[in-house]
């Protein structure tokens, strides 16, 4: 085996371990009885650690953004404080009611959470999370979770990183996570 066979072996191998893993993820919860509040956390573990509250029957997960498995716990936290920073410049922190400490929720559309916190990720932490640039399309896509069918009160999905950009890849996209045949987005 020559170096650049051993040097795609290893990049193979790392792109496996990524898709494989289902640890490490910042994610976006909500009550479901409001429709303008939303929770931002992280969880170095399974998503499914974070699914529901024992404190709160109408938790539940919107989304999920996943995070390099080579990304330590240390930075985790720093993305999450960080998201947390960002969130504060624009919208209501929510106050712990007993205590009156700052709370992860926030006074925010979820979905409007999302969107920002996904466009915050892609300018800030690009490198830390489970990503890739589409030069055909032009965007950052980073691998993500979501619940299409919290509103609808059907099952959960399973906790798979999916690629959520849209318009999504192109089905004849032979690389993965590339956008179409012959295309190069992990050049």
């Amino acid at each position: 085996m020559d170096m650049y066979d051993y040097e795609n072996y290893l990049v193979e191998q790392r792109e496996r371990r990524e898709k494989d893993s289902l640890d490490g993820w910042i994610y976006i919860g909500v009550d479901i009885r409001f429709d303008d509040i939303a929770k931002i956390g992280l969880t170095t573990g399974r998503l499914g650690t974070r699914a529901s509250s024992s404190q709160n029957p109408f938790y539940a997960l919107l989304c999920a953004f996943k995070i390099r498995e080579t990304t330590s716990n240390q930075k985790i936290s720093e993305i999450e404080r960080s998201a947390i920073s960002f969130l504060n410049k624009y919208y209501v922190r929510i106050d712990h009611y007993t205590s009156g400490e700052k709370s992860e929720w926030f006074y925010v559309n979820p979905y409007q959470m999302k969107d920002d916190i996904y466009n915050f990720l892609c300018e800030n932490y690009f490198m830390d999370m489970y990503a890739h640039s589409c030069n055909q399309r032009n965007i950052d896509v980073i691998q993500s979770w979501e619940n299409p069918n919290l509103l609808a009160k059907k099952s959960r999905p399973r906790y798979n990183a999916l690629d959520l950009s849209n318009p999504p890849v192109d089905f004849n996209c032979y690389m993965p996570g590339g956008c179409g045949e012959d295309c190069n987005c992990w050049d």
